[in-house]
């Protein structure tokens, strides 16, 4: 089966660390091409990946007909205005998250794809860690009951850049849009419900306006909680854990899984003690490409986490319009 040639919108820093690796490792795609608004920089950036052809231009790189999916890194405001160029284009596209900064912005992205039965998918590469299938594992088998609540937390010391876009409210920036909509979505995919009701504390950075973090509490179907917490402002921790009404299991790693492998602790029918499963380590980036390029080459494939960026989208406004 060919592989799926993949062009790339930008030249991001996640791109380069995490996307770049996981293209050149996967055994289904592969880079083909990078997009900057400098030719310059692209054909450095292509040359350094292996990306056979560079483009000066964003829509340069789309009229390329050899291009099947395009990945799109872009700063956070931008990512619906690409990603419907793209579908109108003929690519399937693979969004870095927050899908969109919008209910309405999802919604456009989302009947976009759906209008020109394309594939579309949100960027959030921890659900593709095999870590969580053992979570699901779990839970299917009832060893912690009835789940009852979901805590989540991803934050990491920022330094603090305000010339850039993590730091720009005006393109999405602060922290509950960089790191706090891994834990919403957790908290979504394994309850397997969407949020009613949110109250959220935000701290603003006064120099750029941002949330420095963001701390919220939000309710689910058949009284289920949870609380999330997303930061710059804070010591490194990407964990979450479900408690049920019998024990509990704890992701330690959740959603960036460093290099050393990842735990998951089980604490099963009221025991005082807990069970490991380790896993080595795995690219979750290449997982989440290999996945994406296997659903484009089979349409029969559920799409899982799936073009659900409309539920996920919902989800954020409503933790923001509770600040």
């Amino acid at each position: 089966m060919d592989k799926v040639k993949f062009g790339v919108l930008g030249c991001a820093r996640v791109f380069e660390r995490r996307m770049a690796p996981a293209l050149k490792s996967a055994g289904n795609a592969v880079l083909h091409a990078v997009a900057s608004r400098s030719l310059e920089k692209a054909q450095a950036t292509a040359g350094k990946h292996g990306a056979a052809k560079a483009y000066g231009s964003y829509d340069a790189l789309l009229a390329d007909t050899d291009i099947e999916a395009v990945y799109i890194p872009l700063p956070n405001d931008q990512h619906a205005e690409w990603t419907v160029k793209a579908l109108a284009a003929g690519k399937h596209v693979l969004c870095d998250k927050p899908l969109a900064l919008s209910v309405s912005e999802a919604e456009w992205m989302a009947g976009a794809a759906a209008a020109s039965g394309l594939r579309l998918m949100e960027g959030f590469m921890y659900r593709h860690h095999p870590q969580h299938k053992k979570v699901f594992e779990v839970l299917r088998s009832g060893a912690i009951g009835e789940p009852v609540h979901f805590r989540g937390i991803f934050t990491y010391p920022a330094t603090a850049d305000h010339a850039g876009i993590r730091w720009n409210p005006a393109q999405g920036g602060g922290a509950f849009l960089d790191v706090g909509v891994y834990p919403l979505n957790a908290a979504r995919w394994l309850l397997e419900s969407e949020p009613t009701e949110a109250k959220a504390i935000a701290i603003t950075d006064p120099t750029s306006g941002v949330d420095s973090h963001t701390a919220a509490l939000l309710a689910f179907p058949n009284n289920r909680t949870a609380s999330l917490i997303g930061g710059f402002d804070q010591a490194f921790t990407s964990r979450y854990e479900l408690v049920g009404r019998e024990g509990s299991i704890t992701v330690e790693r959740a959603f960036q899984v460093g290099e050393s492998g990842v735990r998951v602790l089980v604490r099963a029918n009221n025991s005082d003690t807990e069970e490991a499963f380790f896993f080595e380590h795995t690219d979750q980036f290449q997982l989440e490409v290999e996945h994406f390029a296997a659903c484009i080459r089979n349409s029969e494939l559920s799409l899982e986490p799936g073009e659900d960026g409309v539920a996920q989208a919902r989800a954020q406004a409503l933790v923001l319009s509770s600040l």
